[in-house]
């Protein structure tokens, strides 16, 4: 453990050396030579700090998301067309709450449908969406059951 410690210790502290005698000058030509160098050595940081991890960890990491996304479901909404609408918000919630707790706000009017994401699996959805214009929502559609809910 000790000697991947100092190894990281000894890349970072070359890295910078290099970046200190390449800012010896103040023109613009050393300054961006001097933050390619500051890139370059906080990758080569990262890369010993992932060289270091113990076998199969990342590949544990990608597994936990993959095991989360068969928790959660997705659907798409069709998005009203008015000629006047600045943008659009949709204000969704499980059935069975009084009202709506999450909402997806400022969807540009040219934008046709929306893919709402990590949706409970197994629970419904309604859904309501408002017509901005002129910083106001002037109307709201009935309110919907979200319907055909897609594994993510």
């Amino acid at each position: 453990m000790k000697k991947k410690a100092l190894a990281k210790k000894v890349v970072t502290h070359k890295a910078v050396k290099r970046t200190d005698l390449r800012t010896s000058s103040s023109s613009g030509a050393q300054t961006v030579l001097f933050r390619r160098a500051i890139i370059i050595s906080a990758c080569l940081v990262l890369v010993i700090l992932v060289a270091s991890l113990p076998k199969g960890t990342a590949s544990q990491a990608v597994a936990g998301v993959s095991i989360m996304r068969g928790l959660f479901e997705q659907a798409t909404i069709p998005l009203p067309s008015n000629p006047h609408a600045a943008s659009y918000n949709i204000y969704y919630g499980q059935s069975g709450e009084q009202s709506f707790t999450n909402s997806v706000r400022n969807i540009p009017p040219k934008v046709t449908n929306y893919t709402i994401s990590y949706l409970k699996k197994g629970v419904t959805y309604k859904y309501s969406i408002a017509t901005v214009v002129n910083g106001k929502e002037v109307s709201f559609t009935p309110v919907k059951t979200l319907i055909g809910l897609q594994p993510m």
